[in-house]
């Protein structure tokens, strides 16, 4: 990687190891030392494609969106509260807000690191050369088979595999040309239409040039999930092998991020049981600063609001009194483990679990 690369990582690393202390004295003290950490923005609800995992393309009305300039304005004043910080941009399909190519050219002049997650319908030549000339520290794109006939029923969009193929081998051409090298990796949301198609994904994904292949069990967020996508008791052999065939293969070497922990807790996920989670307690309330489309922030979806960013700043949320005990009930949640709780949720992970991550990923960024 290039020295800037470099220097990007250490910034990131620096940031995370902050984090963490912060944490840990506040939890000790219950000193109030915690700041956002883990920062998503959601620039728009609406979504091109008709997944069955997602509510997002179902719903009725979608709230108003913040302008351009409402985003800049929410980011700086985030910036002047906890310095530079990463954000990662999910939707909806963020490419569906309009202004969101000149959003993340924006954060890369503020010098904010910034990734997304795309479903990849509109990785078209023009939108891939100014995504990585604004300087991505990653782009995620969701990714449920490796055939079209598994991949689109997923997905519910004839051809969007092939044009997922397109879209990350222009991402792959782009960052090379531009010498900015940052990872591509693949999203798949494993349930009972595509289980048996997860080992061959990885191998699509080494194909096809992804950095990595990330692995998260289907929630259940719609009736579609319970009636359609639900791992069924009948279902759980056929799990234990898919399970199997996929921590062999990454301790041979496939570049599969997720964890053999995790792997292994599906079978419990899908019975409903309850998951031991890595680390307790639940940290969301202490680093997840969710802004979502109209402004409002969360910390976690199981929780109300805390404000909205577009009458209130950044330090004025995080701080108020519905913050701070929303980050005590947090702090004691008892859907920690449980399958409503995110089994992929970042802010359960350890120091050393992002660094195996780094480590999955550092040689296909060379």
């Amino acid at each position: 990687m290039s020295a800037a690369n470099w220097s990007r990582l250490w910034s990131l690393g620096r940031q995370r190891v902050a984090q963490e202390w912060r944490e840990a004295i506040e939890l000790k003290t219950g000193l109030p030392l915690s700041r956002p950490f883990a920062i998503r923005a959601h620039p728009t609800e609406r979504c091109n494609y008709r997944c069955g995992s997602c509510a997002c393309w179902r719903l009725d009305d979608y709230p108003a969106e913040m302008t351009l300039a409402q985003w800049q304005d929410a980011f700086a004043g985030l910036q002047e509260y906890v310095g530079r910080f990463n954000v990662q941009f999910a939707g909806g399909e963020p490419l569906m807000f309009k202004p969101f190519l000149d959003l993340v050219q924006w954060c890369d002049e503020r010098g904010l690191h910034w990734g997304m997650i795309t479903n990849g319908s509109a990785l078209t030549p023009s939108v891939v050369s100014r995504l990585v000339r604004a300087r991505p520290t990653n782009i995620d794109i969701s990714v449920d088979g490796a055939t079209d006939a598994v991949h689109d029923a997923s997905r519910g969009t004839p051809g969007s595999l092939a044009r997922i193929r397109q879209g990350l081998q222009r991402l792959r051409a782009a960052r090379d040309a531009q010498g900015h090298r940052f990872p591509i990796r693949l999203k798949a949301t494993v349930h009972r239409h595509n289980l048996h198609d997860m080992p061959a994904l990885v191998e699509w994904a080494v194909a096809a040039g992804a950095s990595s292949v990330d692995f998260s069990p289907v929630r259940p967020w719609t009736d579609e999930v319970s009636r359609d996508l639900w791992l069924r008791p009948a279902d759980e052999a056929r799990l234990q092998e898919t399970v199997e065939a996929l921590v062999s293969a990454k301790r041979q070497g496939a570049p599969i991020e997720t964890e053999e922990r995790r792997m292994r807790s599906w079978p419990a996920h899908f019975r409903g049981d309850a998951v031991q989670p890595t680390r307790t307690p639940c940290r969301v309330g202490l680093r997840d600063f969710h802004i979502l489309a109209n402004g409002d922030v969360r910390t976690c979806w199981e929780y109300p609001v805390i404000g909205n960013i577009t009458r209130q700043g950044a330090r004025e949320i995080w701080t108020s009194a519905l913050a701070r005990e929303q980050r005590a009930q947090t702090l004691g949640c008892s859907l920690l483990g449980s399958p409503r709780c995110a089994s992929s949720c970042l802010s359960h992970r350890t120091m050393t679990q992002d660094w195996q991550r780094v480590m999955v990923l550092a040689p296909r960024m060379r």
